[in-house]
Formats: C-alpha cells, structure tokens, sequence
C-alpha cells in the first residue's frame, strides 16, 4: 500500500479511481478499500471494508449507508489507512477490531487463541440443552482448551438464563431448528402472560430465591495451555459478568486428581498435519499452530481428553468435544465401550459432522 504521507490520507494511486476526491467520505472511501482488497486477493473485500470503516466511526454497518457522505476526520483516517494495510497482508479482521460476535455476544479476540467461530456454537447448545433436559439445577462444568474463553462464558450464562423463571434469555440468537440441533428450539419455553390476577407474577417471584441458590452453585472450570490465552478468557468473563474458574496448564495437568464434573466440553486441536499445510493464509499466518494442529490423523489431542473425561466425568454427566469434518467414525471409535452410551455425531449450521457427544455410564472401565 502507497504511503499516504503525514496527513493519514490515502493518496490517489492507493485508490482504483482514476482521481484522488477532495472529500474523503464514506462513499469514496468504500470505492478505495474494497478494490485494494479485491487486488490483493483478501476474501470478502466489501465485507472487510464495512467492517473496518464502521469501527473506525464506531457506528453499525448499516450507518455506513445512512451517511454516505460523512467525512472523516485526519486521525480517522490514519487509523483506517493502518487497518487496511493490515487487512491487505491478509491479517484476519477480527484481529484488526478486537473483537468477534459468539452466540450473539462480542468476546475480545486476540492472536493468543482462535478466532470464536460459528461452528463451535453448536457445541455449546448442544451442552445447554443436556443441561435444560436434565432439569438444571447446580452443575460443576469444565471447559478443556477454553482460549478466548467464550465456550466458557457463554456455557455460564446460558445456564443461569435457563434457571431464570421464564426461561427467557438462554439463547441470544435465532432459534431455528435447522440451525441449532434437532429439539432445541422445540424445548424453549413460550414467553409468559400475566393475567390480571397477577398469580403467574406471584408465582415467578416466588421461585427466583430457589433459581437464585442454583445459580450461585453454577461451578465453570476453565482451562488452557497458553496462559496469554487465560489471561484474554478472564477479561472476557469480566467482561460479562460471570465467575469463572481459569487455570492454566496442558489439559488435565491443570485439573486435580479427584475432581469430577458433569459436564466436560472442550474445542481441541484438531486439524490433520495435511490440512494444516493448506489452510488459508489468514489463519496459518496469524492463527496459532498449537491451539489448530492435532497431529498426522488431527485426533492427537482429542484422544486424551476423552481418556481423561473418563476419569473426572460423574455418572450420567456428558462429554462434548468439537471434531473435524471427516472425523466422525475415527471420534465414534474412541467412546466404543462400557463407558460410554448414546455416543452421536452431530452437525453444525453448514451440515458438517462437528461436535462428538456422549454420557458417561456406571461404568468405570
């Protein structure tokens, strides 16, 4: 990208247009980024650059369109001039703002740990809805790998939601079936009507000093190699007000011999040196290798922390673990015994076999 000089300002040959504009506005701005993108190869250039240019104004998107003709400011548009730059060496946005959407939620994002993406949202539904059918209630929760910390978080909040006496609020977004997993939506409870009476009003206050009680014994474990990566889950569990427990530590060093959960999740390492050698560039580059790689098969990791889930995992809790796209009847292999039951495959948003569930039997093999 040319220099723009001291001013900040993009100069004529950054931009496709055969002229420099005397007005840097959003319109002509737009007009610069997204074919500077498109000419560098950067997936989404028009997506990239509404991003970018809405966090430098700090406004929504869509404002972007309501404003056409908004000017920016000298120190906005250095600032933007440095992010596009960055955008342009194939820099992943999501580090370039700081921040990324996760169930609904922004969680602070950092090049410590991976990026929260869409897919890993159907292991936390399908961990809350075991929770709902089990009919809630206090619960000890670990989180293996946690990184940014949103599986974590977003596993604390949605229990305590479900505890609330509506029922409202455990899942922040769409509720569609085909989205999140057969019978979660079915089960989400309808919203309420207060009659007149006020009996229902009555009712529900009656039962928040019990849900109360349960959410205080809403225990969340978390833990992760790196220990930047413990330190970025803990501000953004400060961030959403919820306690978390985060250790640091490889796996289940960081958890105590005789503990036990019910529930156990975990997002591991998981792509196959092969995979790894021709993934995109904005993830190879930036993301990092020890919290994507899993070895020759991509199951190196996986495979203990089922060993391990079978030792801390109380009877009847589950073990939820996200997998690789070709990696169903490998993962279905590893819970084939009397330990495990109801071991399933489910899919994500896209249709991909991702998230390997199963319970923990009576057994202790």
């Amino acid at each position: 990208m040319a220099d723009a000089g001291n001013s900040g300002q993009p100069h004529a040959g950054d931009s496709p247009v055969a002229a420099a504009p005397q007005r840097w506005t959003v319109r002509s701005l737009l007009g610069w980024i997204i074919p500077y993108l498109k000419d560098r190869e950067v997936d989404s250039p028009r997506t990239i650059a509404e991003i970018l240019l809405a966090e430098v104004l700090q406004v929504e998107r869509l404002r972007l369109y309501m404003e056409p003709e908004r000017e920016l400011a000298p120190d906005e548009l250095a600032a933007l001039r440095s992010l596009v730059a960055r955008a342009g060496r194939h820099e992943p946005v999501q580090f370039l703002v700081g921040k990324w959407p996760f169930l609904g939620r922004d969680f602070e994002v950092a090049p410590c740990t991976l990026i929260p993406r869409p897919c890993t949202e159907t292991l936390v539904e399908h961990a809350l809805q075991w929770y709902r059918e089990r009919g809630a209630g206090p619960v000890r929760a670990l989180d293996l790998c946690t990184g940014s910390g949103c599986i974590a978080v977003s596993l604390a909040l949605g229990m305590r939601a479900i505890l609330r006496p509506d029922g409202v609020g455990c899942r922040p977004i769409s509720a569609d079936p085909s989205q999140v997993g057969e019978g979660v939506a079915a089960r989400r409870p309808p919203e309420r009507v207060i009659d007149a009476s006020g009996e229902e009003r009555r009712a529900a206050e009656e039962s928040r000093p019990a849900a109360a009680a349960a959410a205080s014994r809403i225990e969340v474990v978390a833990t992760d190699l790196v220990s930047d990566a413990v330190a970025l889950a803990r501000r953004n569990a400060a961030r959403h007000g919820v306690e978390i427990e985060l250790r640091a530590g490889d796996l289940w060093q960081a958890v105590r011999s005789e503990e036990r959960f019910d529930l156990i999740v975990s997002n591991p390492p998981y792509v196959t040196d092969d995979e790894y050698a021709a993934l995109d560039r904005n993830v190879k580059e930036y993301e990092p290798a020890s919290a994507l790689r899993g070895g020759v098969d991509g199951l190196d990791v996986v495979r203990r922390v089922v060993a391990g889930a079978q030792r801390h995992l109380l009877p009847e809790g589950m073990l939820a673990i996200e997998i690789g796209w070709k990696h169903r009847d490998a993962a279905l292999g590893l819970i084939d015994g009397p330990a495990w039951r109801g071991g399933t495959v489910h899919k994500d948003g896209d249709g991909i076999d991702r998230v390997l569930v199963a319970i923990r039997t009576e057994a202790r093999g």
